[in-house]
């Protein structure tokens, strides 16, 4: 009796223990695939047009991947760094190169050049677009959308004016004096991170400083930036262009989409833009200025990028992030993009068309880590000295000691 009693108790204990085996194995396994499940994703861009695109491709992904939840938390105020620093829980972000490199130097951000490598980045993806990503020869990410700042030139609203149409930034600034007398406004149609001040003075900069230099002393103290004498030479040329009559306080204005609905009709002789607008420019008649037709306009194309793709470095889950990423940059995603008019930053798919869409894409092609805009190289908080400087040179009152004074007011 006492035997059977003990085999039925080992039976028992037997299958109890099967049973906590199983349980706890199935625990296990739930909380695996609730972590595959999900994508944290930080946006810490509040540019319309680059929301908009990040949205096309995020509505991208859950269509082809429903069973995975992807939260999305967007930035509030300007605390983008404290927001990915205080939440572990972050996988990929979409942020600013200013905000890049503040990450990169509080160690945030992974390096990804797995990812480049296994993605083949180097051979589908512009030189620029990885340049945005660089920092200290690593990349920390990879630019999703990257604009060239173009002047556009309506042969037909020139010819209303008995101008001749310009073909080289020379024959511009000699526009640009014509236009003047004629009280006749250049707008300038930028997304909403950039103003005109600050475009007009990366335009006017970009060769004049190599980027890499100042990529390293990016927020290095006022007496680095104040040994920058090249940087005052942006300012000495913008006043000469201000001597000569080519531009004034009263040279541009505030652009919007009406503005290139003028600029179709043969309203408008010229406007400034970013490539951003130009799945807009229907008239065939509007060309792109080339801006380095002759070795003497010297003027490089300025490239600007509103959203950087990164990975914090508490990301978790990391076969389900690289997978994500991998999605986004796929040739079949950037085609559709490319498809619905914009321009991308993966040379695979920007199959020149004509006109206009064929220039902007050469120009991309040909960019370099130079062609960056200098106002991502620099701490963000300097643009608006920059903005207020050209607005007093454009109304005469240039000094000498522009670059040192915006150094002291933004340290």
């Amino acid at each position: 009796m006492r035997k059977c009693m003990l085999h039925r108790n080992k039976i028992i204990i037997f299958f109890l223990t099967l049973i906590l085996l199983f349980n706890l194995s199935a625990c296990g396994g739930n909380s695996n695939a609730s972590d595959d499940g999900q994508i944290n994703l930080y946006i810490g861009v509040k540019d319309r047009e680059s929301l908009n695109m990040i949205k096309y491709i995020i509505n991208e992904y859950k269509k082809a991947n429903p069973k995975v939840e992807l939260n999305v938390d967007n930035s509030i105020g300007e605390k983008i760094d404290g927001d990915i620093n205080d939440n572990s829980n972050m996988d990929v972000v979409f942020i600013s190169r200013t905000d890049m490199l503040n990450l990169v130097r509080k160690s945030a951000l992974s390096d990804m050049r797995n990812l480049y490598r296994e993605n083949n980045l180097n051979e589908r993806y512009y030189s620029v677009s990885k340049s945005f990503g660089r920092f200290n020869d690593r990349y920390y990410g990879i630019a999703l959308f990257p604009y060239t700042i173009e002047i556009l030139c309506n042969e037909d609203a020139f010819n209303k004016l008995n101008l001749k149409m310009p073909n080289s930034m020379n024959e511009f600034m000699g526009s640009l004096k014509a236009l003047n007398s004629l009280q006749k406004r250049v707008p300038v149609v930028l997304n909403e991170d950039v103003d005109i001040n600050t475009a007009l003075f990366s335009i006017v900069s970009n060769n004049l400083i190599s980027m890499k230099k100042l990529e390293d002393i990016y927020d290095s103290g006022p007496s680095a930036y104040k040994s920058l004498g090249e940087m005052q030479e942006c300012f000495h040329r913008l006043n000469d262009m201000v001597k000569n009559g080519y531009v004034n306080k009263d040279t541009f204005e505030i652009g919007n989409g009406s503005t290139i609905q003028k600029f179709n009709g043969n309203d408008i002789p010229v406007i400034i833009t970013s490539s951003y607008y130009i799945n807009d420019i229907k008239n065939t008649r509007i060309k792109c200025l080339q801006y380095d037709n002759s070795a003497s306009d010297n003027v490089k194309v300025p490239v600007m990028a509103d959203v950087i793709m990164s990975t914090p470095v508490n990301s978790k889950n990391m076969d389900q992030i690289n997978d994500f990423i991998k999605f986004i940059l796929s040739d079949n995603i950037q085609k559709k993009l490319y498809n619905k008019g914009f321009i991308t930053g993966n040379r695979k798919v920007n199959t020149p068309k004509k006109g206009i869409n064929k220039s902007i894409i050469e120009h991309l092609k040909n960019s370099t880590e130079d062609n960056i805009a200098v106002i991502y190289n620099m701490p963000k908080n300097f643009r608006y000295s920059i903005s207020l400087k050209i607005d007093d040179i454009f109304s005469g009152k240039y000094t000498g000691n522009e670059w040192n004074e915006v150094v002291e007011e933004s340290y």
